[in-house]
């Protein structure tokens, strides 16, 4: 079970004289330092355990070693330190592990007596940001656009044909697989027509802390609008009206902007927000928010200006959690601000945009040239920023109330979920990739856009160019469909997928594995070019499964090489699963979905070490329990392999009755890594993943 850590809920009316700081703690309670490794098996390590999920940490070790998975930085701010300001009249509003900080509304008077404290490093104010975002919203018509391809994008085609997104999407990569966070003012999701069919996994209000991202009875009339339409630009689908740009993963919700007239947004929502997401297992966060102005009442400690080199992407609380989330394998994608690009030496750019590491994102007409509002580099320590540019006028999303209401609007608050969409649909297709490694393939296949006014790129304006979603995908070598598609011609099962490679697919290279009911091999059959596309030898590629029983179980995955010699497979080999369907069936079989099979269970703890709890009369090892269940009597085999697919242990080889069943399997003699269990029947396959940290 993963525990979070959230903030009280607080009233958001307070005298004048109370203003809300950030408390930074010198530990985490002594001896424990703010940062760095924690020594394994340690009560310390399993405390930070709690906090991380298990997506999260697979998704941390793309780019961490095994040793290196979890810190200090993972552990909750320590409680006593928290009551003793409160003791001195301080209101608790957020905590932040991350910045071993946490938020209170204090009185300016006591803030000497908090400063006192042994425990208390420094205190500096939130800071916070005066709504800039109504100039932006015009719901202006755009030229009506219709079907390309596959879809009916309606009047949505525009922005996504602008980066080259329909040619994804009809080559079957359209975010499935991929967890993306959304950090805004709210989210009507629910109640409109291109929204409410979404997956969402989870959402949370960081202002009254409980899990409605819509409006409620405090929140203003317009609260939830900013939030709906960048929600509406990445994920909405509805046929005809508006497609989103990743419309087909999964997502969480973040309510952190509280948008009453002439009310601040404030930084430690947004911090607090973006380290549950990360804990949740988010691969892509999309922010259309940025910070740069402070209260102008009270005290100035420790504010951020331009003037002081504060925007260095190391400075303000915003920056730093974001260059935290880059590291631990989270793609961020942060809009730059509608602050203007005057050619002056200051940049206009807002925090978190100064971020190194993370992708901020400036906005593009459809023209081709650059929004006259949107926000210029570079960083205090001449970083160049944006990294990209994206449609950011004119662009067509969801409205409240819904549930069937459209516009229109402008601002780098819709080039941002554009970014990010582009970001999901890359690792869609390429789940190994880093934060890098996307950032850094937007950047190298971008497109010159106002080539007159800027005719060197990169620079400070449009940063490394206008998005080019295809060309960043291609970047890395043969790229699949999200998953193949079966089909039954004359009772014979059917597998197609898209192989696509600038370089150009080898015919003979694209694979077909599979493996029949419980044969534990893979027979492999040449896969022919069908329909080509794009490229010559690239498009739609098929393969004939010999003639089978009705209804037997079938398992595969499918390779392709291409002519610069890069191999891929699908699905990725990093997700350590196999396609499955059944023969003379169409479509694929998921069996975790259907009551009528048996299934095998996620491993339990997962991740494990050392200390994990044991079963009774266990003596202490590194144990995790795998557990199944059985529909019927059958033959099962479950075995433990590593990453090479080598077998390490056969926990079950005998005839079972219908019921449930545990096993224990020990990993003490094996290093720490990622390791896969399978369960076979004569009807039934699966494999999972599990992750052990010695």
């Amino acid at each position: 079970m993963i525990l979070f850590l959230l903030n009280s809920s607080v009233q958001l009316s307070y005298s004048q004289s109370v203003k809300k700081y950030w408390v930074f703690f010198t530990d985490k309670g002594s001896p424990l330092p703010s940062s760095g490794l924690l020594p394994k098996n340690s009560i310390h390590y399993e405390e930070a355990l709690k906090y991380v999920g298990s997506r999260a940490l697979e998704r941390r070790a793309k780019i961490r070693s095994a040793d290196d998975l979890i810190d200090a930085a993972d552990l909750p701010v320590n409680e006593s330190y928290i009551l003793q300001i409160q003791n001195l009249g301080g209101i608790l509003v957020q905590r932040s592990r991350w910045m071993n900080a946490a938020s209170f509304y204090i009185q300016p008077d006591f803030i000497s007596a908090v400063d006192k404290l042994r425990f208390v490093k420094n205190i500096q104010p939130v800071i916070n940001f005066r709504d800039k975002r109504k100039t932006e919203i015009s719901f202006s018509s755009i030229q009506s656009f219709s079907k390309l391809g596959v879809f009916d994008y309606g009047q949505s085609l525009a922005q996504l044909q602008m980066i080259n997104i329909p040619v994804l999407h009809n080559l079957g990569i359209t975010g499935k697989g991929v967890l993306i966070g959304m950090l805004d003012s709210g989210f009507r999701w629910k109640e409109h027509e291109a929204l409410q069919t979404r997956s969402i996994l989870a959402e949370h209000d960081f202002i009254f802390n409980d899990d409605v991202t819509a409006n409620q009875v405090n929140d203003s009339k317009n609260q939830d609008s900013h939030g709906t339409l960048t929600f509406s630009v990445i994920g909405g689908y509805e046929p005809g009206k508006l497609i989103g740009a990743a419309f087909n993963a999964d997502y969480i919700l973040g309510k952190t902007e509280y948008i009453p007239s002439e009310t601040q947004q404030e930084e430690d929502n947004w911090v607090a927000a973006i380290e549950w997401m990360e804990s949740y297992g988010v691969d892509v966060v999309s922010s259309s928010l940025g910070y740069n102005d402070f209260d102008p009442q009270g005290p100035s400690i420790g504010d951020y200006t331009w003037e002081n080199g504060d925007f260095d992407g190391k400075t303000t609380i915003t920056a730093k959690a974001a260059a935290r989330a880059a590291r631990l394998g989270v793609v961020v994608c942060t809009a730059m601000g509608n602050e203007g690009n005057d050619d002056g030496v200051a940049g206009t750019l807002l925090t978190p945009a100064d971020t190194d590491s993370i992708i901020s994102v400036g906005a593009a007409a459809f023209n081709r040239t650059l929004w006259y509002r949107s926000s210029k580099g570079p960083t205090n320590d001449g970083r160049t920023k944006p990294d990209v540019v994206a449609p950011g006028v004119g662009v067509y999303h969801a409205t409240v109330p819904g549930p069937s209401t459209y516009g229109a609007s402008s601002g780098t608050s819709l080039a941002t979920p554009l970014t990010a969409g582009v970001a999901a649909l890359l690792l869609s297709a390429r789940p190994e990739l880093t934060p890098i490694q996307i950032r850094d393939a937007l950047r190298s296949s971008a497109d010159t856009i106002d080539s007159f006014t800027y005719p060197n790129r990169p620079n400070n304006f449009i940063g490394w160019g206008l998005v080019n979603s295809l060309n960043a995908a291609l970047s890395f070598g043969p790229i699949l469909s999200n998953e193949p598609t079966i089909t039954v011609v004359s009772n014979l099962s059917i597998v197609s997928i898209n192989v696509i490679s600038k370089f150009g697919i080898q015919p003979d290279s694209v694979i077909l594995f599979y493996e029949v009911g419980s044969e534990n091999t893979f027979s492999r059959i040449p896969m022919t070019l069908n329909v080509p596309d794009i490229f010559s030898t690239s498009g739609i590629y098929r393969a004939v499964i010999p003639q089978q029983e009705f209804g037997t179980p079938i398992r595969c995955h499918i390779e392709a090489n291409d002519s610069a010699g890069y191999t891929y497979q699908s699905p990725a080999s990093i997700l350590g699963t196999q396609w499955n369907f059944i023969y003379g069936v169409p479509g694929l079989t998921d069996h975790k979905a259907g009551p009528a099979t048996h299934v095998l269970n996620q491993n339990y703890p997962n991740p494990f070490h050392a200390s994990a709890s044991l079963p009774s009369g266990l003596l202490p090892g590194s144990f995790t329990i795998i557990s199944f269940d059985l529909i019927r009597t059958e033959h099962v085999i479950l075995k433990v392999y590593n990453l090479f697919g080598e077998e390490l242990a056969t926990l079950a080889n005998d005839v079972y009755p219908k019921g449930s069943y545990t096993r224990v399997w020990d990993a003490s003699h094996y290093p720490s890594g990622v390791y896969f269990y399978r369960l076979l029947t004569p009807s039934f396959s699966e494999t999972r993943k599990m992750l052990y940290i010695r």
